[in-house]
């Protein structure tokens, strides 16, 4: 029998046994995660008529391994994905946690939206990360542009430093 105790908060929980799922490092698990994680979004978006449209496709999310970013095209259809997914996810046993869930506008109106998971308002910001690539709510590509810069200004410097370490025989 496998036994597990979880960590949060600085403490550790009770010592408990383990009744359903897969060993951490199974290989299984990503597999299952994946399979969860598709069956979570046909249950949320069936039936959802909402999105935004890009290069005449219909986009309501973008998904890779744990993270999941979900697109409208305004705040009430927003608020409905968001409610859509937190019952979905309650109907497999599963949760949103809000804590590291962060909604963005993108937008000329500043005025602040308000979304909520199962009566919490989500915390709005004006940029994130997502695979590497920076998103913004005014839409531009500056700060993108200056990581790609930056970053590929570093690998210049390295290759740099590197050719005036060659020595050739």
């Amino acid at each position: 029998m496998q036994k597990s105790n979880v960590r949060a908060a600085g403490g550790k929980s009770d010592w408990f046994n383990v009744l359903k799922g897969v060993r951490q490092g199974c290989l299984l698990s990503p597999y299952l995660f994946n399979i969860m994680c598709k069956v979570l979004m046909r249950l949320a978006l069936e039936g959802f008529e909402g999105g935004f449209k890009i290069g005449g496709r219909l986009v309501t999310n973008l998904r890779y391994a744990d993270d999941i970013v979900l697109i409208a095209s305004n705040e009430k259809e927003l608020q409905e994905i968001v409610t859509r997914l937190h019952w979905a996810a309650c109907e497999m046993s599963m949760k949103i946690n809000v804590k590291k869930t962060e909604v963005m506008k993108v937008d000329d109106d500043l005025t602040p939206i308000k979304v909520t998971v199962a009566g919490v308002y989500l915390r709005q910001v004006h940029s994130f990360k997502n695979l590497g690539a920076y998103f913004n709510s005014d839409a531009r590509c500056t700060q993108e542009i200056k990581s790609r810069l930056a970053m590929g200004r570093e690998r210049m410097a390295q290759l740099n430093g590197e050719a005036g370490r060659s020595v050739i025989h």
